[in-house]
């Protein structure tokens, strides 16, 4: 049931035409075993910490799951942004965190795969969902949907890939959620075969060949900029009725 909600949601999104529906196929990277959903190589996986200097600073925790590596630099990104403005973060692959009690606020971040945010990072919300409803908590996920960034596809997206995880976890309620790009990489990637095909197809219709990075870095550190103003200004509430704007970020 919940998969034919999420289908019903993206064919609002990709209707009509092969290029929509390839988009689709592309937003899922592919319909291959959950199996595939780690990090590819070594290269795909980022794992930092920062902030070591900013004494009494809030501890925030960066969760994220991805398996070609755009959601990992998109979680670097965020971390090392959110240290200069003078927190502490700990940016963490989600099946490598065992504890959160020690974090004064979570970010949790997914790419979008078979409809869905990737195993890791639905796996450490439902673990964590008791301590997560008590903190300061936003989500981003980062999918090909939006090479074309528009407010109505960004609705789209919300509908398909937010509304799901809000309704399963209403009992978190997020300061903000980050819609953001992905990106396409034949030289780095490890695709599947399904996967390259699809890719390939897609590439000749947008036009890319090899590479494509629809992440806006800008709109991601104006996105991190707001939620760290949040955070560290505690200007945060736990929200009974989300209504957010076209940024993500609750009104």
């Amino acid at each position: 049931m919940k998969s034919l909600k999420r289908l019903f949601a993206l064919l609002k999104l990709f209707s009509g035409g092969a290029l929509p529906t390839l988009l689709f196929m592309g937003c899922l990277c592919a319909l291959g075993p959950s199996a595939y959903a780690y990090p590819r190589t070594p290269d795909d996986l980022i794992e930092i910490s920062c902030g070591e200097e900013n004494q009494n600073a809030r501890k925030i925790l960066i969760a994220y799951d991805t398996i070609h590596g755009s959601t990992a630099e998109v979680a670097e990104r965020i971390g090392t942004e959110l240290c200069a403005r003078g927190f502490q973060v700990d940016v963490r692959l989600a099946v490598h965190v065992s504890d959160i009690d020690r974090y004064d606020a979570v970010i949790i971040g997914s790419a979008i795969y078979e409809f869905n945010w990737l195993p890791g990072a639905r796996s450490f919300i439902k673990k964590n969902r008791k301590t997560l409803a008590a903190l300061p908590v936003a989500y981003f996920i980062v999918c090909s949907a939006l090479y074309d960034d528009t407010p109505e596809n960004r609705e789209a997206v919300r509908e398909a890939f937010v509304d799901p995880v809000l309704a399963e976890y209403p009992d978190i309620k997020p300061v903000s959620m980050g819609l953001f790009g992905g990106a396409v990489d034949f030289n780095t990637n490890q695709y599947t075969f399904f996967e390259k095909v699809v890719l390939k197809i897609l590439g000749k219709l947008i036009g890319f060949t090899d590479h494509a990075d629809w992440r806006d870095w800008e709109y991601i550190s104006a996105w991190t900029h707001e939620v760290g103003a949040l955070l560290q200004e505690g200007e945060y509430v736990m929200y009974e009725n989300q209504e957010w704007n076209v940024r993500g970020i609750l009104k």
